[in-house]
């Protein structure tokens, strides 16, 4: 079973707005530990939630032509466990409402099994393009007929701190291969920053447990982006992560990563 060949929507009449993708994983989309990546997890909602945007009508490309765009705005991820090369995945997703200017989405994670796997929310607004302001989200809405209320996991999607004083600093550069549709930097590019900053010590003997994070402005083709991080505890199992634009200091994301220990799984 090939990566995006099984898209459809869940067959329970109950659940009949839950979009569904089975994905097998292919060797380039584990880790060094054979485990899936949080990058590709991240790619596999995305690819999920417009898949099911666009049988709903409202994909990228159908509101590019109103002059409209989506854009991730928060997401919150819990990842219990982490399937490796060749085993199946199932990406469950689902419109479950609204929160001020914000549309939500909620996505689950299952192993073939039907185990779970990974829980998230997330938050996304419509961007006028001609202006590059938010708009209501209530039009939207009655084309995303969302399952009010019904949610993967707890929790709400509130605004970070600010990091103030950082431990660990990192320097990137926005290339060509990073930009998306809306030629900006693809948010899962963000992501991989904020890992990429971390210390070895901690990617190497850690496993992801959860992130949050606040996407605040665009990066476009060779900002210079500085990444910086610090530890939020004592034992190093919660940081508080940071991106900014150098040229002009506009602060791009904030992020809160949890780690267990790798032997946990």
């Amino acid at each position: 079973m090939d990566n995006g060949d099984m898209s459809r929507p869940a067959k329970n009449a109950a659940d009949e707005n839950i979009w569904q993708e089975d994905y097998r994983i292919r060797s380039y989309e584990v880790d060094c530990r054979n485990r899936l990546s949080i990058l590709t997890i991240f790619n596999y909602m995305q690819e999920a939630a417009s898949r099911h945007a666009e049988a709903l009508g409202v994909s990228i490309q159908q509101l590019l032509a109103e002059n409209h765009t989506w854009l991730l705005s928060r997401m919150t991820i819990k990842i219990a466990s982490y399937p490796g090369w060749n085993d199946q995945i199932r990406v469950s997703t689902w419109p479950s409402g609204a929160q001020q200017l914000f549309a939500l989405r909620d996505f689950e994670l299952t192993d073939g099994d039907s185990r779970h796997l990974a829980s998230a929310l997330s938050a996304w607004l419509v961007i006028d393009l001609q202006k590059r302001r938010p708009i209501r989200i209530g039009p939207f809405l009655e084309r995303l007929k969302p399952i009010d209320g019904y949610h993967a996991m707890g929790g709400s999607l509130d605004k970070l701190p600010a990091l103030k004083n950082h431990t660990y600093e990192s320097r990137f550069t926005a290339r060509y291969s990073d930009l998306d549709i809306n030629q900006h930097v693809n948010n899962v590019k963000f992501i991989e920053w904020v890992i990429e900053n971390l210390p070895s010590g901690i990617l190497s003997s850690k496993v992801l447990a959860g992130l949050e994070v606040n996407f605040l402005a665009e990066a476009f083709h060779g900002d210079q982006i500085l990444a910086i991080c610090a530890p939020r505890n004592a034992d190093n199992t919660k940081f508080l992560h940071c991106l900014t634009r150098q040229r002009d200091g506009r602060e791009l994301l904030r992020a809160v990563t949890e780690w267990r220990d790798a032997a946990d799984g």
